[in-house]
């Protein structure tokens, strides 16, 4: 997209956490490529809310869409992503400082060229914010009211891409189905049960079991913010460095190359090093509730 010089309803910030970067929101508006995908939403609605808590300003969503408000990305799909969109967006915190609307039939790849986000610049290089945004904007949480259902002692969600409608980016499957079947293995050998949801699991049940679990895995997609917004001690697994942004919380997995140890070798004696999903929850947990509560 084409730099847009500012204008008088722009808000200036500085990211205090990284170098002092300066970014300008646009006229209070963060404009938003459509994807089937629920982890895209997420991001970007948990940013628009962490951007209006700090700035102190309400802040507006408008989602662009190839195809109208009808579509379904497969004829079995229980629910569509308007759908999850409303109920997710409805689970948020100060829900009212953030509004969206959608644009529908659009030509998407001719706004966007590549980015997930535009309207949020970067002053210091003058062009749109693409993957590049502020550090930990994509943080926030639920309504007080989703944390009251109790934890089931030994309970394991888990998300996986066996049963995906389309097979994710290969970074995202860098352990295979046989590895995943052996880390299910030893967390059962260890009382844990699992229960499995994927991206048809509607949203309404896939906010039910996260309550109530005692901890996730997953690869890095899916419903990985529900966890981390949950604050769920988690698993995240991805041949990336963006799993990092997004999963701040969780415990991160790469590849059974990369990793000094593998997935299923340090799951295999989970009751002994599940302390430090505890402890990287922690150190999450603490400073958003701080930056939430105005601390």
């Amino acid at each position: 997209m084409k730099y847009h010089p500012p204008i008088d309803t722009d808000i200036y910030f500085v990211d205090s956490r990284n170098k002092n970067r300066r970014w300008r929101i646009e006229d209070r508006t963060l404009l938003v490529r459509g994807t089937p995908g629920a982890g895209d939403f997420m991001f970007t609605m948990s940013s628009a809310f962490y951007l209006s808590h700090l700035l102190q300003i309400p802040i507006h969503l408008i989602y662009y869409w190839k195809h109208g408000p009808d579509y379904v990305h497969h004829p079995e799909d229980p629910e569509s992503i308007f759908e999850k969109i409303d109920y997710f967006h409805s689970m948020c915190h100060e829900k009212e400082n953030v509004t969206y609307q959608h644009v529908y039939n659009f030509d998407v790849d001719d706004l966007f060229q590549g980015e997930m986000i535009l309207n949020l610049w970067d002053v210091e290089i003058s062009g749109a914010s693409g993957t590049l945004v502020p550090y930990m904007i994509n943080s926030w949480k639920f309504n007080s009211h989703v944390y009251d259902n109790p934890t089931t002692d030994k309970k394991v969600v888990m998300w996986r891409s066996r049963f995906n409608s389309e097979t994710p980016a290969a970074w995202k499957t860098s352990y295979s189905d046989k590895h995943w079947d052996e880390v299910e293995h030893h967390l059962n050998k260890q009382g844990y049960k699992i229960t499995q949801i994927d991206y048809r699991t509607p949203i309404r049940e896939v906010f039910y079991h996260i309550q109530t679990s005692e901890y996730c895995f997953g690869y890095d997609g899916m419903w990985h913010y529900v966890a981390r917004m949950m604050l769920k001690p988690t698993v995240i697994v991805g041949n990336s460095g963006i799993i990092r942004h997004h999963n701040p919380q969780a415990k991160w997995f790469f590849s059974p190359k990369n990793d000094n140890v593998n997935l299923m070798l340090w799951t295999k004696d989970f009751k002994r090093n599940r302390a430090v999903l505890h402890n990287k929850l922690n150190a999450y947990k603490e400073p958003l509730e701080k930056f939430i509560e105005n601390r």
